[in-house]
């Protein structure tokens, strides 16, 4: 299962080298869910923040891949992975990381963290942002959040190595173990050797746990 599958691409490529039986994804876009059905892909729309429509202990693996931070209920999101994963699944979780050294480095100049600039389509606070400052689409923009679903414009609660580490632990996983990639500004070889030494700041966050 893929959370925030968008069009599915990227999904059927973890599915190469996972090969499951079957494909599940979630999607709130109607085109993308669209798209991702055309690719073979079993895509359900509805929003994450709230209860799944899926059976218990249904899925060996569970992949969220840089949503979890745009999310109101992060509590209710980690129980519903943990419900839907049959005993032994695994869950995957990506996230951008609160405690990376570029977001501490903006911080001390006054700016907005690298990961907090985006806040319902705006992008402020910090000269340096690469974030769009303005969204693609207004109208579906618009659309989501009349609909209250914030987070598809924002990043609404960022998290730390020690935090990811302690909410997946209270979510009931079993093996948590949290790394590092994109240890900012470097790059390459000397950013994965750096990643390894201390995995607490890099940029991005992985978090892994057993059910």
């Amino acid at each position: 299962l893929d959370l925030g599958c968008a069009d599915g691409e990227f999904t059927l490529e973890f599915a190469k080298v996972l090969k499951p039986k079957e494909v599940y994804g979630v999607e709130i876009v109607d085109k993308y869910c669209r798209k991702a059905r055309k690719r073979g892909i079993k895509c359900e729309k509805f929003d994450l923040n709230y209860k799944w429509s899926f059976k218990d202990n249904y899925f060996d693996f569970i992949l969220s891949s840089q949503n979890i931070e745009h999310l109101h209920n992060t509590r209710l999101y980690l129980k519903e992975s943990y419900r839907c994963l049959k005993k032994g699944g695994q869950l995957v979780v990506l996230t951008e990381n609160l405690a990376s050294w570029i977001n501490i480095g903006s911080l001390i100049f006054g700016w907005q963290p690298f990961s907090a600039t985006l806040i319902n389509g705006w992008s402020i606070g910090n000269p340096l942002i690469w974030h769009s400052e303005k969204p693609s689409n207004k109208t579906s923009l618009k659309k989501y959040l009349d609909a209250g679903i914030s987070g598809t414009a924002s990043h609404v609660r960022i998290l730390a190595y020690k935090g990811l580490k302690e909410i997946m632990k209270q979510a009931g996983f079993k093996n948590v173990r949290v790394y590092s990639r994109g240890y900012l500004p470097f790059w390459g070889k000397l950013s994965d050797f750096l990643c390894k030494i201390d995995k607490k700041h890099g940029y991005f966050l992985i978090g892994t746990g057993i059910k």
